[in-house]
């Protein structure tokens, strides 16, 4: 009837932008569940455990600072490992193991009341952490192929971003009160996170693959360190990560003490960011599903995060408030773009790596962040917050240069490595 066609309209595209997002489909539905709870509980944990730490705990910022350092550092020389039990044992049952050993290891980090305690937890939850993170994709290489891959990968970005940004707006209640008892509940939501995050996850039903032919077969026993092509997309990945690290590290203190900008100019900058990221990374995601879109991806990554970093330069040299703040928010949002596209190219790491050893070979990739995450604060502190302008162009001519490294120097594979999805 034509009287129902303009009621039926919303309708219809609400379904189609659901398909889309795969939002139709309890699999994905599942995965950005999980992720939502998870970040959540990761954002406010965040913005409140330092003070947690601190004022209740009464461990030294220092003393904070080492237990952190120490266990990225047995983050790093465990990742292989536990990448390796997940290829065995399987991504589900290994990444329900870790939800679990975060659940409990954050929820006890409120009795933690002595230092070795409390460097133990910091060690062994580093450790679960980082391993999530690569396990929970190469089960999501094992749900999804390609295109609804790619698909929904951006999707659990943007949730994620979207949860921590939540998380971390309801951090705002404790601090503000400035109650030990509201900081020890933030850091218990933390771990009641990680509990329903491994309940839901046992609800996921995992297709089995198919027998591997005998070229992947000697690919999945070699090890990634062994494979030239993965070493150089790892360490790409590593110096990529450097957005990461200047918006969350060197970012306030280059607002706030080396711009003319206002300081409320830092909440808009972070604000910027993060409503930008959940708007593209999707739209993104679905365009780099393949070997050359992703190298491409990388590249544009590395020349956006580059370009980005001489405008902070230039928001530096301004005696002008209010250019300041432009300059700042036009280098946000190129500096998000980046990181999107950042995000969106590290599907290489899915398409250079044998599906049999996924989690081990992801694992590794992963060790570029984890890498960043041990050097990039001190080096990028010291470099952007004391040399200022040169250093600025300095980083981002490296960034720009690494990351075309692998659209130049790579070729795609002869053969997909990818295992097909579900029928």
């Amino acid at each position: 009837m034509p009287s129902g066609q303009p009621s039926s309209r919303p309708l219809t595209r609400s379904r189609s932008l659901a398909a889309i997002l795969m939002l139709d489909q309890r699999r994905a539905r599942l995965f950005l569940t999980i992720a939502g709870v998870d970040s959540f509980g990761t954002g406010l944990y965040t913005a409140t455990s330092v003070l947690y730490f601190t004022k209740v705990q009464h461990f030294s910022i220092t003393s904070v600072g080492l237990a952190l350092s120490a266990g990225s550092i047995t983050a790093l020389l465990a990742s292989l490992l536990l990448g390796r039990v997940a290829d065995h044992y399987g991504a589900r049952p290994t990444l329900i193991v870790l939800f679990l050993i975060r659940a409990v290891g954050y929820t006890l980090y409120i009795t933690a009341s002595q230092y070795w305690a409390f460097f133990a937890l910091t060690c062994l939850l580093s450790c679960a952490d980082r391993a999530s993170t690569p396990i929970n994709q190469a089960l999501i290489s094992t749900v999804f192929a390609d295109r609804e891959r790619a698909t929904v990968l951006g999707t659990v970005m943007a949730v994620r971003n979207g949860a921590i940004v939540l998380g971390s707006a309801t951090a705002t209640i404790p601090v503000l009160l400035d109650s030990s008892a509201l900081y020890a509940v933030g850091i218990a939501v933390n771990g009641v996170s990680f509990a329903v995050a491994a309940l839901l996850l046992r609800g996921l039903r995992v297709p089995v693959s198919l027998p591997a032919g005998p070229t992947e077969r000697d690919a999945a026993v070699r090890s990634p360190m062994r494979d030239a092509r993965f070493v150089l997309i790892t360490v790409v990945n590593g110096f990529l990560f450097t957005h990461v690290t200047i918006l969350t590290v060197v970012m306030p203190l280059w607002v706030t003490e080396h711009t003319s900008a206002p300081r409320w100019a830092l909440t808009l900058v972070l604000a910027v960011n993060a409503v930008t990221a959940m708007l593209i990374q999707i739209p993104l995601n679905r365009r780099t599903a393949g070997f050359r879109p992703a190298a491409h991806a990388m590249a544009a990554a590395g020349l956006a995060v580059g370009l980005s970093c001489v405008l902070y330069a230039g928001s530096g040299t301004t005696s002008a408030p209010l250019v300041a703040v432009g300059l700042l928010v036009v280098a946000v949002l190129v500096h998000t773009v980046g990181a999107c596209l950042h995000l969106a190219g590290t599907y290489l790491s899915f398409e250079l790596s044998p599906s049999r050893a996924r989690s081990r070979y992801l694992s590794f990739f992963n060790l570029g962040r984890v890498g960043q995450d041990l050097v990039g604060p001190t080096l990028l502190t010291a470099a952007l917050l004391r040399h200022t302008s040169y250093s600025w162009w300095l980083v981002g001519a490296s960034v720009a240069a690494m990351g075309v490294l692998p659209s130049l120097l790579l070729r795609e594979p002869p053969l997909p490595t990818a295992e097909q999805g579900p029928c």
